[in-house]
């Protein structure tokens, strides 16, 4: 019997790589989002945003690249990268602080410049995954002084975390709210460009080729990210067996410890292999 059920097609939403770098792509939507996530500073005009910017130090050609996915600067000067988080790897901490020196790095301080040149950096994480615990819809960190809160250090960067799941205090913004509505896949009214970041939002899923832009694009950052996952146990594996030949483990005893490891990713013959490169 013919199955009359037709499949239902992903819905790529405001979180999707690929669709938050067009959406984000139109100036005055994300000027809007970025005064409603930061009130308190008035932007007034920002410079066309650079999508999945990838930054690359060719005297360290060693060190990990960093792929940005929206940076923008308003006209004072003040940097702004936004970055879409959908999994919680335990490292957004870290990953801040190493998005922060790469903007350094490449766009705020050149040669001939004093350090009172650098231009203030906000790195803004709109992540969409659930917390252990329960956090604010925003959260804000600067550098402080452990011994009195008051003073913080003006080193000019800001680190900002939005969280579509977390609890609001009463402080969002509207326009903040309507983000997090966004993030969600929830309908946001009453705001003329929301409006229209959610009809180009489904023009694109409605677009056959769009909807292959977009898959082709998850399928090779998936593969990037296992890739990368494979190389990093590699790194473990050799690290085991140095350390077991470092207190006299036979060869034998290393591959039985490789193999109870790793035997799921590596076969025998790779892990042999991994013997006999450490």
């Amino acid at each position: 019997m013919k199955n009359t059920h037709k499949q239902k097609e992903l819905w790529f939403g405001f979180s999707e790589d690929k669709v938050f770098g067009e959406i984000m792509s139109n100036p005055a939507f994300c000027k809007h989002v970025l005064q409603g996530i930061l009130p308190e500073i008035l932007i007034k005009k920002i410079f066309p945003p650079k999508k999945q910017e990838l930054i690359i130090d060719p005297e360290h050609r060693d060190q990990k690249d960093v792929r940005l996915d929206i940076l923008v600067e308003d006209i004072n000067g003040n940097l702004y990268n936004i970055e879409m988080q959908r999994s919680d790897d335990d490292d957004i901490a870290r990953r801040m602080r190493y998005y922060a020196s790469k903007n350094d790095q490449r766009y705020t301080l050149h040669q001939g410049y004093t350090y009172n040149n650098l231009k203030n950096v906000f790195i803004i994480f709109l992540c969409t995954f659930k917390t252990k615990q329960k956090v604010a819809i925003k959260s804000t960190y600067q550098t402080i002084n452990v011994d009195n809160h008051a003073d913080i250090l003006q080193d000019g960067l800001t680190k900002i975390i939005i969280n579509s799941n977390g609890v609001p205090d009463g402080t969002e913004t509207e326009t903040l709210l309507n983000l997090v509505k966004l993030m969600k896949d929830l309908p946001v009214h009453g705001d003329k460009l929301f409006d229209k970041a959610q009809k180009r939002i489904e023009s694109m899923n409605a677009d056959p080729e769009w909807r292959d832009t977009i898959m082709d694009f998850e399928t090779r950052m998936l593969e990037r990210e296992q890739v990368g996952e494979k190389k990093g146990l590699k790194t473990g594996a050799l690290t085991l067996v140095a350390s077991l030949k470092d207190v006299g483990c036979t060869s034998q005893q290393i591959l039985q410890q490789l193999k109870q490891k790793y035997g799921n990713v590596f076969s025998d013959k790779q892990l042999e292999e991994f013997l006999k490169q450490s």
